[in-house]
């Protein structure tokens, strides 16, 4: 909640900063016309230039280098107004003060806004990390991904060696996965995953794990026996064989193939990394087309 205060906060300062940046344009602007230059309408073009560079300059930095271009600026100008004096008889004009309090007004309402945006930036990035950190579905396929994974097979596991169940991890991987990725392209490619994780899906009951542990790597747990996994592994290749995942003529020459492997939980295996190992470890087995 306190951090929820902190952002809504920093918005607001921003909103208001951003209206005071705008204002403040607008009262040069409007300035710009009557300020006493005499003639020397160059002279105004050039400091406004300038004007708009520390502005640049300060919302790309920080408040101390911007104060530091802003000093060099100004005691160039000041300087090359006091030879004209002395050198050349020519009158210091109100609006020569009148500029060298701009720039560091500039300076300072631009760097304190760009600082504000930083801040609201980085705090929008490590809401983003801490929401990935948390999301255990893949927004595409629906179904869970690794961290999921990695939770529940303990758990699981744990299950298996209590009730004495044979608890089944199934990996499915796409036979020659990165050239699909290459052939299809990242639009094909995805739509190719919603597909298959639909007909692995409707391949198993309700209440089996499912999972996809990276594109083209799926997981699933299941309570049955060598002979149920067996059975299982048959109806994904079936069903998958059935489907025509390819619309377009060039994609048609295309097949789709799995590598099934599966391992049944039991006390010999120590802990979940290792149960995914022996289980991805056998889709390497897997060789029958």
């Amino acid at each position: 909640l306190e951090r929820a205060m902190n952002k809504l906060d920093i918005r607001k300062k921003i909103d208001l900063e951003i209206t005071i940046l705008i204002g403040y344009f607008f009262a040069l602007c409007m300035s710009f016309v009557s300020i006493d230059s005499g003639n020397n309408y160059i002279e105004k073009y050039i400091l406004l230039t300038i004007l708009m560079i520390i502005g640049i300059i300060s919302y790309y930095t920080n408040v101390t280098i911007a104060l530091i271009a802003t000093l060099i600026v100004d005691f160039m100008f000041i300087n090359f107004k006091l030879y004209a004096n002395f050198f050349n008889n020519v009158q210091i004009e109100t609006s020569t003060y009148y500029w060298l309090i701009l720039m560091p007004v500039t300076a300072l309402i631009v760097s304190i806004l760009s600082k504000d945006i930083n801040k609201l930036q980085n705090e929008l990035v490590r809401l983003e990390e801490e929401n990935l950190e948390l999301v255990t579905i893949d927004s595409d396929t629906q179904l869970k991904n690794n961290k999921a994974l990695m939770n529940e097979l303990s758990i699981y596991r744990n299950m298996s060696i209590r009730y004495k169940l044979p608890v089944t991890l199934i990996i499915v991987k796409f036979k020659f996965n990165e050239n699909l990725k290459s052939l299809l392209g990242e639009k094909e490619y995805k739509n190719l995953l919603i597909e298959a994780s639909r007909v692995f899906k409707s391949s198993l009951r309700e209440e089996d794990g499912r999972y996809l542990i990276e594109k083209g790597v799926f997981a699933f747990i299941t309570i049955t026996d060598t002979e149920g996994a067996k059975i299982i592994k048959n109806r994904f290749k079936e069903n998958i064989n059935k489907l025509d995942f390819f619309n377009n003529s060039f994609n048609k020459s295309i097949k789709l193939d799995i590598q099934v492997g599966y391992c049944i939980s039991n006390e010999s295996i120590n802990n979940p990394m290792e149960w995914l190992k022996i289980a991805d470890k056998e889709t390497e087995y897997d060789v029958s087309e």
